[in-house]
């Protein structure tokens, strides 16, 4: 198969799969010392707004009282430095699928610098689903603790969260794992 038919295999999965994850994002950032460069390609801003939605709602939820801020508390605790993480290292190469899928010549920087991030992702990818685990855990309880204070908009949030978790594991972690073994083929290849 050539190279611009799979780069627009590539390029229809994504987009037809991404059609289900809503916008997101929260601010770069780096205090649990992850190391965040300043790659020469962007995290999409969809992705961006949506993880600053989900922080803003978290924000929210922090500052609603009894159980329900308890309860966000130790969302808190468990999703800041796993969205630091993701916006290190999983999300960034995602901002090269238009350039694959236009089959946009990329310097070998923007190469390396995926490859390197997918490279990451992949040697964390079961502590990043284990931090989805404990997530989903400390929402559940968040939700619990919503439902029973009458709190709709953190219950809302809550459930958002969990099926956010669920899109980037199914759709944006392997997306980029793929996007770093696409570009790794490409380098192979003398491309």
């Amino acid at each position: 198969m050539k190279r611009s038919h799979i780069a627009i295999a590539f390029a229809f999965f994504v987009a037809f799969a991404m059609e289900s994850v809503p916008a997101q994002h929260h601010k770069q950032g780096n205090e649990s010392g992850i190391s965040i460069s300043s790659p020469s390609f962007a995290t999409p801003s969809s992705i961006l707004e949506e993880h600053k939605h989900l922080h803003h709602q978290l924000d929210e939820a922090l500052a609603s009282g009894g159980k329900t801020e308890a309860s966000a508390r130790v969302v808190a605790d468990a999703l800041l430095p796993h969205f630091e993480a993701e916006e290190a290292y999983a999300m960034p190469p995602l901002g090269l699928l238009e350039f694959i899928a236009d089959d946009r010549p990329l310097s070998g920087k923007q190469m390396d610098e995926a490859i390197k991030m997918a490279a990451q992702l992949q040697a964390h990818y079961e502590q990043m689903i284990q931090e989805h685990r404990q997530i989903q855990s400390a929402l559940k309880a968040l939700a619990s603790a919503a439902r029973q204070e009458h709190k709709p908009e953190v219950l809302a949030f809550a459930e958002a969260l969990m099926l956010h978790a669920q899109n980037e594991e199914q759709v944006l972690y392997p997306t980029t794992l793929l996007i770093g073994k696409y570009l790794k083929l490409r380098q192979m290849s003398g491309q």
